[in-house]
């Protein structure tokens, strides 16, 4: 048996319906869809019985919507994916309209000090790392998304020992996701982070950061995270600034030197607006993150004062 609720207040006469793809809740027809019960608080409840189904440990689609207490009529769909449940247990589902749940979960079996960023907000925008909490050999955090607002979510995971790992940035798409389940949160599993020594950071939604790649495996994975505009800082007075098409990359070389006049980093801030205008999202690296991280703090403080 399992137990579904979601608060949403509904004008008088009308009522809230599940809808999925098994013969309980109609096949996907609103027609034989189940409505639910009101309780106190814009509380509605449903209770269905998918035992036999349950054994076989299929996933479960399902939807609301409202429409007409006395007939499922004049409807509206909430929006975002389907939603899918996938357990064998009598539970009780809390769900909440056009939000989904994601369940984030590293393999951690030494415990260490796992962290999590990312773009949305209960991963602190990448503006801070959110603490993961640790049960037997798995570090997990839960959060809730709003799907209006948040389709496409980045993120990435960070683990603190006697040194400092950040996995590749990654990308989950929440319409096309193809993700395991537990229960009706959407799983994101990572594991071999102490293995990773390059790391990618993420400044803000358009900036990301790290050393200069030196081999292919290091251009897959920016790649993989969609990074294909690279802004590299030098420190050579001998070398001028220039940009190169490679494979499928747009390559800039920006030679940083320490004499420059006072407008250059006003004119540097420039050039890097340009490029997010055109681009969206750049990596800009340095083999010596102590002075990118200065550089980018500069940049920082540029945008502020604007």
């Amino acid at each position: 048996m399992l137990t579904f609720q979601i608060q949403y207040p509904l004008a008088f006469g009308e009522a809230m319906y599940m809808c999925g793809n098994f013969e309980q809740l109609g096949n996907w027809n609103p027609v034989q869809a189940k409505r639910m019960q009101w309780c106190e608080g814009d509380n509605w409840v449903l209770t269905v019985d998918i035992g036999v189904a349950a054994a076989e440990e299929q996933d479960f689609e399902y939807k609301y919507f409202f429409g007409e207490f006395d007939r499922p009529t004049n409807i509206e769909w909430e929006m975002g994916p389907n939603r899918i449940v996938r357990t064998t247990e009598n539970t009780i589902i809390t769900d909440i309209w056009n939000h989904r749940k994601i369940l984030f979960q590293c393999y951690n079996p030494k415990k260490y000090a796992m962290f999590i960023s990312g773009s949305s907000y209960d991963l602190g925008m990448f503006k801070r790392r959110i603490s993961m909490k640790q049960k037997e050999d798995i570090s997990y955090l839960r959060i809730l998304v709003n799907v209006l607002e948040e389709k496409e979510i980045r993120y990435q995971f960070h683990l603190i020992n006697k040194r400092h790992y950040t996995s590749p940035l990654q990308q989950l798409t929440l319409l096309t996701n193809t993700n395991g389940y537990y229960k009706n949160y959407l799983v994101v599993f990572c594991e071999g982070l102490e293995q990773i020594k390059r790391s990618i950071y993420q400044l803000d939604n358009h900036i990301c950061y790290g050393y200069v790649p030196a081999n292919q495996n290091d251009f897959n994975s920016l790649k993989k995270a969609n990074l294909n505009t690279i802004i590299e800082f030098q420190n050579s007075q001998g070398l001028s600034s220039n940009s190169i098409q490679k494979d499928d990359f747009t390559y800039f070389t920006v030679n940083i030197c320490r004499n420059q006049d006072s407008n250059y980093l006003q004119r540097l801030y420039s050039f890097i607006q340009l490029l997010i205008q055109k681009y969206n999202i750049i990596y800009i690296c340095n083999n010596s993150l102590s002075h990118l991280r200065k550089y980018l703090q500069a940049y920082q403080k540029i945008i502020i004062s604007q």
